[in-house]
Order: structure tokens, then sequence, then C-alpha cells
């Protein structure tokens, strides 16, 4: 009778389903233990992906396969060896793909970052970076950014953490041909323990755009000292004037959290998140900021206070009381629109953990159920003045899966933006009803697109016809091709499949 009724009710909702064009690839086979990890090399002729396929001992092997557009049909497929070089990352870089390996030389107590073509595992390896150790558990770490338009490689060199010494790292820039440009050292008046870079990113002119964080304690005669204040700044390099700027988003009075930056279409760095008028209180609003790209000087800041109305929506459904933490939000995409104007997106996501002892076999079993619900819209105007904040209620629980059927993905399109992610198949029967069910079984979602005009009036449907009803999306694996076209990984029963989708409204 459930099964009826669920049947039934699939009819009904697909009569409504979005009318986009959807061009399919070839079915994908991995074999045994493998994972999709992410696109790469992407334009209108071409798109790769990387899969990370998993062995009895040691690190995956990366298989890469290549997609042609706009056929969608199987392009060149080629596998890096873990054990070759110790690969550490895969870069986009002038049109091609380079892997990227780290190894340790313990001769010279060096760690050593070397890169070649992918595609040829018999080029000759060119050195991009190197760190010195004194301890064996203390080596160091890298970082590697690709450029804005995957014209440069960024490397960050981080030498071995030491608790109490300044912090310090080495920025090197090296062309699609990975001959070095510049390279410089920065050295801070900050504690390496309370120092932190959590984002980065490079412009087409090889600026690099640092958003930082450092933990400051109140003082012994405040009535919450020892509470530790996070404190974030935009740091700017730019080799051809030999300069470092920081910019300090630290508000008087007020707590922020939640930041992140990207580019609008002018190529000025973009800089949102939260703010709040006191450590426990509910958020109070937006901040916003752009960073000229030519001057790197502030053009445009802004605190944008929430709306009562906006407000009373940060609740959890009946629990009237209870407002959403917005600490565990994160703006994480940030789309300009043609007129200047910018949209801001954040999720809601968090990790919980369970745990019980097993007394028969001593071992102490642990779950991870991972979080992922509402999502905020932010629209700006050109001058960073927000036009309207709309919340779209999602709610998604699964266990030991990562996470990868979670989340959401957002693109484009003429009149605004769309928002994907899978649902619960109930939350199709009634678009306006804040009562949720929740998605927590993947295998019995839905995929839902959520389009928002200009103007945040917001409609939903599914995304896929009644035939491919049992094919969910993998969010966190999609990219967009241009301002009406992504490409997004599918899977029906084992079988992926990417889906070349282009919005018709």
């Amino acid at each position: 009778m459930r099964q009826l009724v669920f049947i039934i009710l699939t009819v009904i909702i697909f009569q409504e389903v979005s009318a986009q064009k959807i061009n399919w690839s070839p079915e994908l086979s991995i074999r045994g233990k493998a994972k999709m990890k992410r696109l790469l090399k992407m334009d209108s002729s071409s798109f790769s992906a990387v899969i990370a396929q998993y062995k009895t001992f040691g690190d995956p092997d990366a298989n890469i396969q290549e997609f042609t557009l706009p056929d969608m049909n199987f392009g060149e497929e080629y596998t890096i060896q873990a054990n070759d070089q110790n690969l550490e990352s895969l870069v986009e870089l002038g049109g091609q793909v380079y892997a990227l390996f780290i190894n340790t030389d313990t001769e010279k107590s060096q760690v050593i970052a070397n890169a070649r073509l992918a595609s040829n595992s018999a080029a000759k390896l060119t050195s991009i970076g190197s760190i010195d150790y004194k301890r064996a558990n203390h080596k160091g770490t890298f970082d590697f950014v690709e450029s804005q338009d995957y014209s440069k490689l960024l490397v960050i060199e981080y030498p071995p953490y030491e608790k109490y010494n300044m912090e310090k790292f080495r920025l090197t820039m090296y062309n699609d041909s990975l001959d070095e440009l510049w390279a410089t050292e920065i050295k801070l008046p900050y504690l390496d323990q309370e120092f932190k870079i959590v984002g980065n990113q490079v412009d087409k002119h090889g600026n690099v755009f640092l958003l930082t964080t450092y933990n400051n304690i109140l003082s012994k005669q405040n009535k919450n000292r020892g509470i530790a204040i996070k404190n974030y700044t935009v740091m700017v390099y730019s080799n051809q004037k030999n300069k470092l700027k920081e910019f300090d988003i630290q508000l008087k009075d007020k707590w922020v959290n939640g930041l992140n930056m990207s580019f609008n279409n002018e190529g000025d760095i973009v800089v949102g998140g939260f703010y709040n008028d006191s450590r426990e209180g509910a958020n109070s609003g937006t901040i916003y900021m752009t960073i000229d790209k030519d001057s790197i000087e502030i053009k445009s800041k802004s605190l944008n206070p929430f709306s009562a109305g906006f407000t009373n929506q940060l609740v959890y459904g009946r629990q009237q009381s209870k407002k959403i933490d917005l600490e565990d939000f994160h703006f994480d995409h940030f789309i300009s629109d043609h007129d200047g104007s910018i949209y801001m997106t954040a999720e809601q996501h968090f990790v919980r953990t369970s745990s019980y002892f097993d007394q028969r076999t001593g071992v102490t079993n642990y779950t991870y159920y991972y979080h992922y619900n509402d999502i905020i819209v932010v629209k700006l105007d050109s001058k960073g003045k927000v036009m309207w904040t709309k919340k779209l209620a999602k709610k998604q629980v699964t266990s030991n899966d990562n996470g990868d059927y979670s989340g959401y993905i957002v693109t484009p399109n003429k009149n605004g933006i769309s928002v994907f992610y899978n649902d619960n198949l109930k939350n199709f029967e009634n678009n306006d009803s804040e009562e949720i069910r929740t998605m927590n079984n993947p295998q019995r979602s839905m995929t839902a697109m959520v389009n928002i005009n200009k103007n945040g009036e917001i409609t939903k449907k599914p995304l896929f016809n009644l035939e491919e009803q049992e094919t969910i999306i993998l969010p966190k694996i999609g990219k967009n091709l241009n301002r009406q076209q992504f490409i997004l990984l599918t899977k029906k029963s084992r079988v992926f499949r990417f889906a070349s989708v282009v919005l018709e409204h």
C-alpha cells in the first residue's frame, strides 16, 4: 500500500517537472571502491572528471576521464599511479591538467613539491617548492591555488608549526609553463598558534588575496575574559607594487562570522559574511565589501541588518523560541549579474557524532551525522546595498556518507539564480509549508530545482522527468560552464552519469 501511494504521489509531482534541456553522458563504470572527486579543465569543448580509485594498501590512484562537449561522449582516459611520486593534487593550468607531487628527502630534511603534465607519466618533473624541517613529525605543508583565469599557479609554503613563533609563509607564482614569475616571504606580527588562512584567491594579474583569521583574548577586566575573539582580515599582495596590504574586517562592538570571498564580473574581490551585535545573540545582518582590482583599495563596504520579517523566519518550524545558530552558516557562492548586482548564498551545515562501546568486542563504534539545512540567499545592488534576503527551507541528514548526497549547487540563469539539491519527495506536495520533511534516504529522494528571480520570487519543481526520477545528484561535484549551462554528476543505483543542463527559462 505504501509503495502504491509513493507511485501515485510521484506521478502527480512529475506533472510539474522543470522543462530544462538535459544531455546525458554514457554510463560511467567505476570498478571496486572508488569515488568521484572533482571536475577539471572545463571549457566549451570538453571537461575532465577525477576519480579516486582506492586500493587495499596505499593511497588511491587518480583516474582522469575526459568528456567531449556538447555531445557528452567519452574522450581521453589515463591513470596516475599514487605510488609514482606521492600524488598530492591535480590542477588546471593553461588548458592542461598538471599533477602535483609531494615527497620527503630525509637526507636533506626537506619536503619537496614537484609538478608534471598529468597525461604524460614520462614527462619531466619540475620543482615548485621545498620546505626545510628539523623534526620528522613537523614537516610543514603546501597549498596550491589556481588563478582566476587558470593562467598562473600560486604555491604557498607553510614552514613547520612552532607554537610561540610569529607567523610566516612563502608565496611563489608560476606561469602556465611552470616558469617562476616571482617569490616573496611574508612575515606577520601574529603568533603561529593564533593565525590561520581560511581562504585564498589569485586574480588574472597575479595579485594574491588571503582571507585570514586570528584570535585575541578578551582583557581580564571584561566579564567574558578568556573568550577567544576571531578577527578577519583580507590580505592583498601585489608583486607589481611589492606591497602587502591588510583590510581589517573586525567591527567595533560586533561579531563577524561565516565570511568568504570571490571575484565579481569586473574582477574585483568581494567579501561577504554575517555579523551580530553580541557573541551569544542571533545574527543581526550581513557585511559586504568590495576591493578594487586596480587600486587595491576598498571600493564599497556596507552593513545590512536583517529585516524583522526575515529574522522571524530563522526558527526551527514549530520551535518558535529557538533561533537558528548562524555560526553554522557559511557563504560559499557569489554570483554576479549583468547589472553589477550580486547574489550571495549561505548554507547551514555541521556534523554530529555519536558513539557506543561494545563490551563484547572492546571496540568503540562511531556514527557521523551530516546535517545540511536551510539556504540563505542575499541579493545586493551594485553599491552593496541589500535588495532582499530569502530563506530556502531545506533539511538533509545522512550518516557515515561524508554528506556526498547533501548540500546544493547554484547557477545563474537569465532571470536570477537556480538552486539544486536532493529533497524528500513529500516536500513537493506543498512548497509553501515551513514544516519540511527531512531528506535522510538519498536513494528515495528527488532532485529539486528552485528558481529565484531578480525580485526574490521563488518557484520549486523537480529537475528530472518521470523516466529519470530515480536519478539523484551529487551536489559537490558540479560546475558552471556559462550563465545558462552547467555540468553535474548523477547516480542511479550503481551507475554514474554526467548531465549537461541548459536552463531554458
